[in-house]
């Protein structure tokens, strides 16, 4: 059995992870931590259809050394200041918060406002997310996993199987995402009911996940770039991600048939037959994208391919996701407790 930790468990991202892990027939949950719940039942503060005892831990290393797996649901700057030492203690981490996901620790000052805490363990870690071509080894041999962000997911899945022969171009992402996008925060215009009915974009100028999809694709050439503009729809939950590009054949069959190709044994990515419109309610509380492919009648300027993406911001785009590494890192079925 996998030993589990959790920090940060109380939030949205912790509470799926939690739900998911009790249905996984080999994980051990250790522990689960929680600064603002130290000491509480965890059944009263999680909704759980399956009963899970103990109480809520601190954050510390005493707490933690004994898990083979931690898993960070924080946010940003948690899992930097503890990953030395769960290093040095040989327990692996998968990060879901952003701490590992830029590989230039000068990038990560520019972009989070603060220096790098763990620079040196930017090395060790991986990019989680699993359908980049042959990196599922890298993520197995990793010591710690920075998994994506869900814009990043939703959106990179949509490029993967043909960045690398797009010519030199401005990509346009137009992101939506479920009001749980926001987080458990005290931020009341992200919440119910402020933010019941609603839609707004936000973070046009500056988004911290515009680096972090222009790493992925410009891995081998510096030619592309985007613009990433994400939205706060009142949804509770998935991100419905559109993408516009201009691409050298405006054939949709060939077009589908290079993703199918790509996403072959890709256990987690749907691609539909030409013509069809996915929805969030698509892959709602799954770890599934579902992707569709059109090419408008009436072309716009450079623009002549649009890809729709879609998939649950808190299953694929985070906690599933997650669990997804979790089962390659330790060499199980990726599929395990996901489906």
């Amino acid at each position: 059995m996998i030993s589990v930790g959790i920090v940060g468990a109380s939030g949205y991202t912790g509470e799926e992870l939690v739900k998911i892990l009790q249905n996984h027939p080999q994980v051990e949950i250790h522990v689960l931590t929680s600064r603002s719940h130290n000491g509480k039942n965890i059944m009263d503060v999680f909704n759980l259809e399956l009963p899970l005892q103990g109480t809520f831990k601190l954050p510390d290393i005493n707490n933690l050394k004994d898990c083979d797996v931690v898993f960070f649901a924080t946010p940003n700057g948690v899992a930097m200041e503890m990953a030395k030492e769960l290093v040095e203690n040989d327990v692996r981490i998968i990060d879901i918060s952003a701490d590992f996901r830029l590989q230039d620790p000068q990038s990560w000052e520019k972009w989070y406002g603060t220096a790098h805490l763990a620079p040196a363990l930017l090395d060790q870690s991986v990019y989680g997310l699993p359908e980049i071509l042959g990196h599922k080894e890298k993520i197995k041999n990793s010591q710690i996993v920075a998994n994506p962000g869900c814009y990043p997911t939703a959106a990179l899945l949509s490029l993967l199987p043909i960045y690398q022969s797009l010519s030199s171009q401005k990509i346009i992402i137009d992101a939506k995402s479920g009001i749980s996008g926001a987080g458990r925060n005290l931020d009341s215009k992200k919440l119910f009911p402020e933010g019941e009915d609603n839609f707004q974009a936000y973070a046009v100028q500056n988004h911290r996940h515009y680096p972090e999809i222009l790493q992925i694709i410009n891995d081998s050439s510096s030619d592309l770039d985007v613009l990433f503009v994400p939205h706060l729809s009142s949804m509770i939950r998935g991100i419905f991600s559109t993408t516009y590009l201009n691409y050298n054949d405006e054939d949709p069959e060939k077009i589908i048939n290079i993703f199918n190709n790509f996403y072959n044994d890709s256990a987690f990515v749907e691609v539909s037959e030409s013509g069809y419109f996915p929805k969030v309610s698509d892959v709602v509380q799954t770890n599934t994208c579902k992707i569709s492919i059109h090419i408008p009648e009436h072309k716009n300027g450079d623009i002549n391919v649009v890809i729709f993406s879609v998939i649950d911001n808190l299953v694929k785009g985070a906690s599933g996701q997650a669990v997804q590494n979790m089962n390659i890192m330790f060499s199980l079925d990726e599929k395990l407790g996901l489906i």
